[in-house]
């Protein structure tokens, strides 16, 4: 175990600075993981990293600081924000967002001391979509979100009404990504001539989505009748 010099009290030779840095996550050139490096050929002047303040307000992907030195590592969560003091003697660090899609970026602005405390307030802001009248006695698929969107799920509501025939029904409805993968999926049931209603609300999710979020109808069989509606809410990216 070797004790690192612990920097947060020590005075940069250089005066306070900070260096400021936009991570447009998987643009050309950039995938997600981006190597920080301030020392060698940087025409930044900065003698030490002892703060952090990471602005991923616009980013559906945490984001992972990586300090190889002293093996710190520092998650800032999706859509937050805030000041972090970090634990360093190095003037290298990796950022990495495994999660990350077309559109997020990120802030970074790299401090050689650490200012007063700053308070900041998560955001809300998220946009929503709905859909009625989407019919559930044939197998199709309705979108939701654009594909030209790329963003995260964070909560939706789904309303069924189903009709069995003679020998019942049911059919299963789900929440596919345009890129890929089913982000929820259910099978609905209805008995002999028996009519259901059922609404199903879900919050407090995370749940990335790439080109779209489309709803899809699939293995729809002994149905007389039935129609669905779905309000879903989601932020960009």
């Amino acid at each position: 175990m070797i004790p690192l010099r612990g920097l947060w009290k020590k005075q940069p030779p250089e005066g306070e600075k900070f260096v400021s840095v936009e991570i447009d996550w998987l643009t050309p050139g950039v995938l997600n993981c981006v190597q920080f490096q301030l020392a060698g050929n940087s025409p930044v002047v900065l003698s030490q990293i002892v703060c952090l303040y990471v602005d991923n307000a616009r980013c559906g992907s945490d984001v992972t600081f990586l300090f190889g030195d002293s093996g710190f590592v520092l998650v800032v969560p999706a859509y937050a924000e805030g000041l972090y003091p970090v634990l360093t003697n190095a003037l290298m660090f990796y950022a990495s967002a495994p999660k990350s899609a077309l559109g997020d970026v990120t802030v970074v602005q790299i401090l050689n001391s650490i200012p007063p405390p700053i308070a900041v307030q998560l955001g809300t802001q998220q946009q929503s979509a709905y859909v009625s009248g989407i019919s559930l006695i044939a197998n199709g698929a309705t979108q939701l979100v654009p594909a030209t969107v790329n963003g995260t799920l964070n909560g939706f509501t789904i309303s069924v009404s189903l009709v069995g025939g003679a020998g019942g029904g049911a059919v299963n409805i789900g929440l596919v990504s345009g890129g890929g993968g089913t982000l929820w999926y259910q099978n609905f049931i209805a008995g002999a001539s028996q009519t259901v209603n059922q609404t199903i609300p879900v919050t407090n999710l995370r749940l990335r989505f790439t080109s779209g979020l489309v709803a899809s109808v699939e293995g729809s069989t002994g149905l007389t009748g039935g129609n669905a509606v779905i309000n879903v809410y989601y932020s960009v990216p």
